[in-house]
């Protein structure tokens, strides 16, 4: 109700779309939800947070390629407060697209904006392991484990391989 009348007080405002477009993901009304990400950023182009959003919802469309697009331009926004996790997201999009380099590359991009990001320490063990680096893979999974309180059953197994390889 409070969106509705904020989109009567304010029908060009592309943050009230945003915030249609999270009500109507969360209720699994994906057309509607589209939609409203698509007007957020017709009306604002330079509205990351929006495009993050909308970046995010592709991705849980399995639509991992247009998920990539969005991103790529939401990191390009050197002002943006959630530019790490946008990297990350973006290095997500990658792996499911088979782009393991281009993958690493952003998480790294990520850790050097925020070093303790377990989901790009993580991510970047797996890779650098799959890779037979076991120093890239241990060194990254050390850092993991300092960052992490529990760690994932994903975390774990990798553990557990590295331990294995390692003797």
């Amino acid at each position: 109700r409070n969106l509705k009348l904020a989109q009567q007080i304010d029908p060009s405002n592309a943050e009230i779309h945003e915030a249609f477009g999270l009500v109507y993901q969360s209720t699994g009304e994906v057309e509607l939800a589209e939609e409203h990400f698509e007007k957020s950023i017709s009306l604002d182009r330079k509205c990351s947070r929006c495009r993050n959003n909308y970046a995010a919802f592709l991705y849980n469309q399995e639509r991992y390629r247009d998920a990539e697009e969005q991103l790529e331009v939401v990191v390009s926004d050197s002002l943006y407060n959630a530019r790490p996790n946008a990297f990350v997201n973006l290095g997500l999009c990658r792996l499911k697209l088979f782009d393991a380099q281009g993958a690493e590359e952003e998480f790294v991009r990520a850790l050097s904006m925020d070093r303790t990001n377990r989901i790009a320490l993580l991510e970047l063990a797996g890779i650098r392991f799959e890779a037979n680096d076991l120093d890239g893979a241990n060194s990254y999974y050390g850092t993991y484990r300092q960052v992490v309180r529990q760690q994932s059953a994903r975390g774990l197994w990798l553990g557990i391989r590295l331990a294995r390889e390692n003797g």
